[in-house]
């Protein structure tokens, strides 16, 4: 039988309340089943804490102020209605809540009023801010965005058009010298450039030899079709559960506007893994660092470094919200990341925390709405894609309309100004159907 303990806490002076001055005990019975409610609604919702940070102390409800609103809102949207209970004596017990992967999300609440448990939330993200538990990935810093997304469901006017694409996904948009729009993916170790011309089909494809394979690919700018695709060689050794792939990256081709070889960046089995471009600037993606290539006086040369705390397997750069601040959204294959370049480095706004294999091919985004914010579009190792939304607390996944294994490539194939999409079914062959945007 656990002995007698007394415990003492420093609690968060909230507005309208005060911690109680006087220190108070709690029995090991009341402890356990105070610990007991809070293991049962973190994993409710899928959380766990750090339990040797658990503390508990004397506290009194928040007064029903709107100061202390966005406490009671993320209480109540887990169905706990703190309000309901503002001005009472309430023990407060904190802890540091942590993402299933182990990172630190922030502080945990949880109100206890006469035994029960009457409220909980968390604080974190940059603000320090409330949060509910089912608000998961708060900013990290802020963005400073200009409008947020007003998602309500896919749109219904679209309309079936003539197509061939590849079921990959697509890595870069670019343009030919006529203004159709080209786009890029990658199947079976080729690169394949398509281009919507009264119907999307398969324009140019690359491949480079015995061993060799094309891993990821960009088009230097969107107006243009200036292409650079990283290409590496794979080696396979082992059997069954023993099997590994080796990926050695070898060399970024480089292509001109009409899509002919223009030279090459070696990389001599450099870690590079993923390509990303912004206004002719080329990205390389080596080890944890981001390194900028720029073509000066006829070749093509580093001109600086960005440093990371991960590596990079896919990259997509776009406005999301369309105030001329570039996102630069990542992924290392376990978690997506959102940042902003700020001047020599970058600061990121933004992340989930999964920490295991999670997201496979390319981002993307688009908007699909037509309310003047992009949605980010990433397929995840089922083969399906998951939709992710901006808020302002951070953002959230929207796929209630997104069954499984199926995926969703937008681009304005068309090029009239409005999101198109390609449309890929849960299906033996994965065959697919190009959906355009019906003319304002």
């Amino acid at each position: 039988m656990k002995k007698w303990m007394t415990i003492l806490a420093s609690l968060l002076l909230l507005s309208g309340c005060g911690a109680k001055e006087d220190t108070f005990s709690l029995s090991a019975a009341e402890q356990e089943a105070y610990e007991e409610s809070i293991d049962k609604v973190t994993e409710d919702f899928y959380w766990e804490y750090d339990h040797s940070s658990l503390s508990f102390g004397a506290a009194v409800v928040p007064e029903a102020t709107e100061e202390n609103e966005r406490l009671f809102d993320a209480s109540s949207a887990c169905e706990y209605n703190l309000k309901g209970k503002a001005g009472q004596d309430a023990v407060l017990a904190q802890a540091a809540l942590l993402h299933y992967n182990g990172d630190a999300a922030g502080t945990l609440q949880c109100w206890f009023v006469g035994g029960s448990l009457a409220g909980v939330a968390y604080s974190g993200g940059y603000d320090n801010g409330y949060y509910s538990l089912k608000e998961r990935n708060p900013f990290l810093a802020d963005g400073g965005f200009r409008a947020y997304e007003s998602w309500t469901g896919m749109p219904t006017s679209f309309r079936t058009g003539r197509g061939e694409f590849s079921a990959e996904g697509i890595y870069s948009v670019g343009q030919d010298a006529k203004g159709r729009r080209l786009a890029v993916s990658i199947r079976g170790g080729k690169a394949e450039v398509y281009r919507y011309a009264n119907g999307l089909s398969r324009y140019r494809s690359f491949s480079y030899g015995r061993g060799l394979e094309a891993t990821s690919a960009a088009f230097l700018k969107e107006d243009d079709a200036r292409l650079a695709v990283l290409v590496s060689s794979i080696e396979e050794s082992g059997e069954g559960e023993s099997e590994k792939t080796y990926t050695r990256a070898e060399r970024v081709m480089l292509y001109d506007s009409r899509l002919n070889v223009a030279g090459e960046i070696p990389l001599e089995g450099e870690l590079c893994t993923a390509l990303g471009a912004e206004n002719g600037r080329l990205y390389l993606f080596i080890d944890k660092n981001m390194e900028i290539y720029e073509e000066k006086d006829g070749s093509w040369q580093n001109t600086g470094t960005r440093k990371l705390r991960h590596q990079v397997t896919q990259c997509h750069i776009t406005d999301l919200d369309g105030d001329g601040v570039k996102e630069y959204i990542l992924t290392d294959g376990m978690d997506l990341y959102v940042y902003h370049a700020v001047n020599d480095s970058f600061r990121k706004l933004w992340s989930t925390h999964v920490g295991v294999e999670n997201f496979y091919g390319p981002l993307m985004s688009g908007d699909m709405n037509g309310d003047g914010v992009q949605e980010i579009y990433a397929c995840d190792t089922t083969a399906t894609t998951i939709r992710y939304i901006l808020t302002e607390k951070g953002l959230k996944t929207a796929n209630e309309d997104i069954q499984y294994g199926q995926c969703i490539y937008p681009c304005d194939f068309d090029g009239n100004g409005r999101e198109d999409y390609w449309f890929v079914a849960d299906n033996e062959d994965r065959r697919g159907q190009l959906y355009l945007a019906a003319e304002e």
